[in-house]
């Protein structure tokens, strides 16, 4: 559970009035995202059931075809790095959503063998651990260009942290239609 929620389920059970969540304004968000221009670092994790020369692959394959954060890929060991059942989950707004994303779809191509597991990451450029608002890569770069342009007062982005779809929109309504996903929540206002 988020701790915000928590923290408002426990208000509620004591019976004290909950108070709305602080979001952060525009200014606030640009100073807690990463890497705005979209760049990226990512990080193997190499696996008995990798080559070396799948191993280098990985290591240069945001060189030759970049994702964009943050993301992850599984691989079903048994099947190996070039199987159908390999996938990348990308464009998410935190590692831990991308990781499930991709291993979720390795395991739905997957019959039987060893359980999948993540064997890359990659995250935005200057990554640090524990930030208060993490964004995919577009919806970043949507937060510098699209949010700037709406009406101050009445602007907001919706996230959805199982899909990695994201949304701007004049008003909380707009922003979380143009999200589309059940999960969507208000992470930026103002």
């Amino acid at each position: 559970m988020k701790p915000y929620l928590l923290a408002a389920a426990l208000l509620a059970a004591t019976g004290l009035p909950v108070m709305a969540q602080d979001l952060p304004d525009l200014r606030e968000a640009r100073d807690l995202v990463f890497a705005e221009d979209g760049a990226v670092e990512w990080e193997v994790m190499p696996h008995d059931s990798l080559s070396d020369i799948e191993i280098a692959t990985l290591e240069q394959l945001n060189l030759i075809q970049p994702q964009p954060y943050y993301a992850a890929m599984a691989i079903a060991p048994d099947a190996g790095l070039q199987a159908a059942t390999t996938s990348l989950a990308a464009n998410y707004h935190d590692e831990e959503n991308a990781r499930t994303a991709a291993l979720a779809a390795c395991e739905a191509a997957r019959s039987g063998g060893a359980a999948c597991v993540v064997v890359m990451v990659i995250r935005p450029e200057g990554y640090e651990e524990g930030r208060a608002l993490q964004l995919s890569s577009e919806a970043t770069q949507a937060l510098r260009r699209e949010y700037r342009r709406l009406n101050r007062a009445d602007r907001a982005l919706a996230t959805s942290a199982a899909t990695g779809q994201w949304g701007v929109g004049e008003g909380r309504e707009a922003a979380l239609e143009a999200c589309g996903a059940e999960d969507c929540e208000i992470v930026i206002e103002g």
